[in-house]
């Protein structure tokens, strides 16, 4: 489905003078990450997207009805001048045909995205392509703003009044595609999920696309759990989330083997084998954690085993989830995600 907006999309769109929680602690409507099933992708290759967003608003946590939430998908831009976002706003058509709507998209590569590219002025260098593509996440309507500049952001959210909304319900920006003719990268492999020390079982925890089912929906303000027999059963904590509370270990399973990758590209330009640096962010919409970044793999002392962080409880009854996204520095990622139940 295609929603015909004319006009530009912006990388981001704040609200006057917004309060910016801590950005591990979900309050408000969010983008988590974006996938890309080759996050290096060859000349003539599809390249499908998906999107983890969460909307962790106040009300819909406290049991009102969902509100409805736009996720919409510019067309690709390629090799913009200067490899800049913002050089794509110029492209008439880039939005002609509007955006794509829902949590996923694709485009193909084109085959000369590397070939049509000046030679790189240095012989180390590699020849490449980049690919851009445009995201707006919006809880209400999807709506064409008149921008003073080309680099302006004249799309904007407005509500059923006609009101522009902040950045408390509104999302934009975008994701990156390179392609090398001669080097790929994989995303991120995660195979398990612990929590508290012991491996969860598959039901327990979400992975990919699975998860959005997990971040968009309407949990209930009370659950009942045993936490005898539950992992996931937890005491609030009236420290809401301090480092005084009892700390709850959190680690995604991930696989030395199937993870620590060469960084080719970087191997070229400094002579020597490097691997791809890794990290993990770690989210929650209730609580909070000891370190909500941990490193997983360092370009040169290599991999780190202990990447997992404490999860603090919130005091307020309920569920609480808690998302764990990995990352690469080429454009890798993937995600796993748990809920607690706090009572």
């Amino acid at each position: 489905m295609r929603l015909a907006i004319p006009g530009l999309l912006g990388l981001f769109l704040l609200g006057c003078g917004p309060k910016f929680d801590s950005p591990d602690e979900l309050r408000s409507l969010r983008v988590l990450a974006v996938h890309k099933d080759v996050p290096y992708a060859q000349p003539g290759q599809t390249v499908n997207l998906e999107m983890l967003w969460e909307d962790a608003s106040i009300d819909v946590l406290d049991g009102a009805t969902t509100r409805t939430v736009q996720v919409a998908w510019s067309s690709a831009c390629f090799d913009p001048p200067g490899d800049l976002y913002y050089a794509c706003f110029t492209d008439p058509t880039l939005f002609a045909g509007g955006f794509d709507l829902g949590n996923t998209t694709s485009f193909v590569m084109p085959k000369d995205i590397i070939s049509r590219r000046p030679p790189p002025s240095q012989a180390r260098n590699s020849p490449y392509g980049i690919a851009y593509v445009f995201f707006a996440v919006c809880a209400g309507t999807l709506t064409p703003l008149k921008g003073d500049s080309a680099t302006a952001f004249p799309i904007g959210c407005k509500d059923d009044k006609g009101n522009l909304l902040g950045s408390d319900d509104f999302v934009a920006g975008y994701t990156s595609v390179y392609s090398f003719a001669s080097f790929s990268n994989n995303n991120p492999v995660i195979s398990g999920f612990s929590f508290n020390g012991k491996p969860l079982q598959p039901e327990q925890f979400c992975q990919g696309d699975a998860c959005q089912a997990m971040a968009g929906s309407n949990v209930p303000p009370t659950v009942t759990c045993d936490p005898t027999s539950d992992a996931l059963c937890l005491p609030t904590c009236a420290a809401d989330g301090d480092k005084s509370c009892t700390g709850y270990s959190v680690k995604p399973t991930l696989v030395q083997a199937d993870n620590q990758e060469l960084d080719s590209v970087s191997a070229k330009l400094v002579g020597r084998d490097v691997t791809e640096q890794m990290w993990i962010n770690y989210y929650t919409d209730g609580g909070d954690f000891k370190s909500p970044v941990r490193l997983l793999n360092d370009a040169t002392s290599g991999w780190n085993d202990s990447y997992d962080t404490d999860f603090y409880a919130p005091k307020a009854v309920g569920p609480s989830r808690i998302w764990a996204v990995v990352h690469d520095n080429r454009g890798g990622v993937s995600w796993a995600g748990i809920t607690v139940n706090l009572q």
